[in-house]
């Protein structure tokens, strides 16, 4: 009997401002679906969660770098599957330019491969520095109702899981974080140029992303956008079983 192939590690990447623990329901959703994927690293950027804040200037490309490594020393693949929602597509982008070598797949998950906008990145600023005035966030409520849709918004126990992860990371992360998004560049040209399996994926009622934004990454990649309904922009948490679904056949893809 030939010996079976090893089985390809999965980087799940967070969305902003919330930590790690957005992923505990794919988590579950993967273990309950026996999706065969090899470790799962999950991680929080500097300043959230458990993580320290750094000295360093905000950048994406900081954490990108810190991760494959990270990745590579648990592992001890060379390549992993990026998963990443928000923000954590942005950091998925960012290994996928910096370090292709390191990418066997790509999940983008409510976000978009544009550089911000102008007005954006004048919200971007202001955030960061009502933030650091205010020690975290002013309404950590208001947040996660923004985070998730509307349906899933209706769910007080959903929302008052979110509402208390935000509520718990400190101004200088978010801060930290709200600066590096600022920072990045436009990477869609980086998707055109990929040669490795991937998908789009987005909730109808995502408040944050447009369907313009994940047609754009899908086109760039050469797939079509999955749009998820009764979603909003914590895709993987709003949607863990269909998220899992969409992960395995990337598994299936890199095989």
């Amino acid at each position: 009997m030939s010996p079976q192939p090893a089985r390809v590690p999965l980087i799940l990447v967070n969305a902003f401002p919330v930590d790690k623990e957005q992923w505990e329901p794919l988590l579950a959703a993967l273990d309950e679906a026996s999706v065969p994927v090899g470790d799962i690293i999950t991680f929080d950027p500097p300043g959230i969660g458990d993580m320290p804040a750094t000295e360093e200037p905000p950048s994406l490309d900081l954490i990108a770098d810190a991760a494959v490594a990270a990745m590579r020393e648990a592992t001890g693949a060379i390549a992993a599957l990026w998963v990443g929602c928000s923000m954590g597509g942005y950091v998925a982008l960012a290994v996928l330019d910096r370090h292709p070598d390191a990418v066997a797949g790509i999940g983008l998950l409510g976000t978009r491969a544009t550089a911000d906008t102008p007005a954006a990145l004048e919200s971007r600023h202001k955030a960061a520095e009502a933030a650091e005035k205010h020690g975290g966030l002013a309404d950590p409520a208001a947040t996660a109702a923004g985070l998730l849709g509307a349906t899933s918004a209706s769910d007080a126990v959903l929302l008052s899981t979110i509402t208390a992860n935000a509520a718990r990371q400190k101004g200088q992360g978010i801060a930290w974080g709200q600066l590096a998004m600022a920072a990045r560049p436009s990477r869609l040209d980086v998707l055109k140029s990929a040669r490795v399996p991937g998908f789009v994926a987005r909730g109808d009622e995502d408040g944050l992303t447009t369907a313009d934004d994940a047609r754009a990454m899908a086109d760039a990649l050469g797939v079509e956008p999955v749009v998820l309904k009764r979603v909003g922009h914590l895709v993987a948490t709003e949607a863990p079983a269909e998220v899992a679904a969409l992960i395995a056949q990337l598994v299936k893809a890199t095989r």
